[in-house]
């Protein structure tokens, strides 16, 4: 039973410990901002469908009611059809209160392509939407990959200081009884001291960071909580050349992408330069109670009684033109603002191209500095620690003084954090690289 209960605490407890790899599965799954994207995409293939509907028009279902001071007849009448019929106008049915019900079609003929237009630019949009995914899941991916590498920084480093500090309180004790012994001067217990506390102290803001970084990956991954980072083997390797161009990244398309949209825009804007042309159609039934008793005035019959409902069919197709000559200057005030939008658009996309080729140069330095930086660092670590080795011996036998070893001490330290920092900070270089040539997802 106890094997039972120890062994649901550990797997409640392994539940967030994650590999790098696991995080970031984790991370493309539940992230809600990535989430937001992947919407926005659904929101612009439903955009492009309805502009692609446009095309078909539209069909109404029509019911309306009106109440007239003065009767008029069910359908239009022209002056012919009352002559026309055999007893003029007294088997017209007239009404107060009319209603109609029918169906109506409406599409555009033409309007200078600014519906089709329309409809490249939304397939743009949901093409974009489609980049704007990529480009965020290659964001997300390196955002946790930094932290991680940086919480595992930390952690490395945290186990660095609590083995520092345990040395410190060692000496410190020792110190203290050597004191006690008096061997050992009050000046030697109280440097002893201070190191041992200072050396708690960067222990505690150490532990404290990693709490910080580990909220902030938590919520990267959508979780409550992140337990720790496990080990990441950093390769110092040349970083590999990427055989692909400048062109073919997912952030110069989707600059290429914005340009082209200008370009359709101002295509949609000129289309106000031409005539409209629409066709409508109507089919339906005018219903209503008649206005009077009609009676033929020869016969004295009642041809049709007051209250008495009537319906007439009525339909009517018809195509209509509308070509707006004059706007005083709004038309061309519109190409001219899409021409400067076309204007911008090509030059982001220069942009978009000089901040990749500067980003990536400045990544290999980095990279460079990094590697640089770790090979110096140590070296330094490996020497100091020959010299603590060296002076702890001769400190023991009173040839060197407290103070001198814990300085050596503090700067081995020091240099083992700035060590640590450093293999990171070229594994970063190596995943910034890899996010700006697109290649953090598997």
């Amino acid at each position: 039973m106890n094997r039972k209960i120890f062994f649901s605490l550990f797997l409640a407890l392994s539940l967030n410990a994650m590999s790098l790899d696991e995080t970031i599965e984790r991370a493309l799954a539940q992230n809600n901002s990535l989430k937001k994207v992947i919407l926005s995409k659904d929101e612009a293939k439903q955009n492009k469908e309805a502009k692609k509907s446009q095309n078909y028009g539209r069909i109404d279902l029509k019911v309306d009611y009106d109440h007239f001071n003065k009767a008029r007849t069910l359908a239009p009448l022209t002056p012919m059809d009352i002559v026309s019929s055999p007893t003029g106008a007294y088997e017209m049915p007239t009404t107060n209160d009319l209603v109609s019900a029918g169906i109506a079609y409406n599409v555009v003929l033409f309007d200078g392509f600014a519906q089709q237009n329309s409809y490249k630019i939304s397939d743009l949009a949901y093409k974009n939407s489609t980049l704007k995914i990529k480009l965020a899941k290659e964001e997300l991916i390196y955002n946790v990959r930094s932290l991680y590498l940086s919480l595992l920084a930390l952690q490395e480093q945290l186990d660095a200081q609590m083995r520092y500090v345990s040395s410190q309180k060692k000496l410190y004790e020792y110190v203290q009884k050597e004191y006690e012994l008096q061997s050992k001067s009050k000046l030697d217990l109280l440097e002893a001291k201070n190191s041992y506390a200072e050396a708690v102290s960067i222990r505690e803001k150490i532990a404290a960071n990693i709490e910080i970084l580990k909220t902030t990956l938590a919520k990267m991954i959508a979780s409550d909580s992140f337990d720790k980072a496990e080990r990441v083997d950093v390769n110092f390797d040349e970083a590999k050349e990427s055989g692909m161009g400048i062109e073919e990244l997912s952030r110069f398309k989707l600059a290429e992408f914005s340009k082209t949209i200008a370009q359709k825009r101002l295509q949609s804007v000129k289309s106000l330069y031409y005539p409209k042309v629409n066709l409508s159609a109507y089919y339906g039934y005018s219903i209503g109670p008649n206005a009077t008793t009609n009676i033929f005035p020869t016969t004295g019959k009642t041809y049709l009684e007051e209250g008495e409902f009537n319906s007439e069919n009525i339909w009517q197709i018809g195509v209509h033109l509308k070509w707006n000559i004059y706007d005083f200057g709004v038309k061309s005030s519109s190409v001219q603002k899409e021409k400067i939008a076309l204007r911008r658009a090509k030059i982001d996309m220069d942009d978009i191209k000089l901040e990749l080729v500067k980003g990536l140069k400045i990544a290999k330095s980095k990279l460079s500095l990094a590697k640089a930086d770790y090979d110096s660092l140590k070296s330094q670590y490996e020497l100091l620690l020959e010299i603590e080795k060296a002076q702890s011996i001769k400190q023991k036998s009173n040839a060197l003084t407290l103070t001198s070893l814990l300085d050596t001490k503090a700067k081995t330290a020091l240099v083992h954090a700035k060590m640590i920092n450093a293999k990171y900070e070229y594994q970063k270089a190596k995943y910034y690289i890899d996010y700006l040539l697109e290649k953090g997802e598997k």
